[in-house]
């Protein structure tokens, strides 16, 4: 088992300056995980990412599907887009599972409810490119985090992106 840290939020602290680490214990190494999300990327159209794009789909920032394919990117952004979601579905992943429907009005973007629901829909949807995926939270001490491989952020130069900015104030 391999240990490694996902960070969510501005973990470079030029922005809102908020953000969480999480350690897990994975049955693969940082660089498929990162290698999965950016497949995973591809295959949908969509990320979780803001600045690289990993979609192949070299849009705009003017093309109106621009912001509808990001999820969580955006400064106090933390819906997910019809399209999106459609996207989602079809791969799947159902971003409404959990919610009691019926405190939500039809046509709305569905929510990211915090942090815990944001990284359970990044796995699924890494998991649409690395299926047997498995991450299990570790217990570590605060010391050690700055030696735990990370996944993003941190200057990684394979993905040096914040995940679930749009979470933070």
């Amino acid at each position: 088992m391999n240990k490694l840290k996902l960070t969510i939020g501005d973990w470079s602290e030029d922005g809102h300056n908020h953000y969480e680490v999480f350690v897990y214990e994975s049955n693969k190494t940082v660089e498929e995980i990162q290698q999965a999300y950016k497949d995973s990327c591809k295959l949908t159209g969509l990320s979780f990412n803001g600045g690289e794009d990993y979609t192949g789909l070299e849009l705009h920032w003017n093309h109106p599907e621009f912001e509808a394919r990001k999820i969580a990117v955006k400064y106090q952004d933390s819906e997910i887009s019809k399209l999106a979601e459609e996207i989602l579905k079809a791969h799947g992943i159902d971003v409404w599972e959990g919610f009691d429907l019926t405190a939500f009005e039809e046509g709305e973007n569905a929510p990211v409810d915090g942090v815990t629901h944001f990284i359970d829909l990044w796995l699924k949807f890494v998991k649409l490119s690395l299926p047997d995926l498995e991450l299990e939270e570790a217990s570590f001490k605060k010391s050690e985090v700055k030696d735990i491989p990370a996944i993003n952020g941190w200057w990684n130069p394979n993905l040096n992106s914040s995940f679930g900015y749009g979470l933070y104030e």
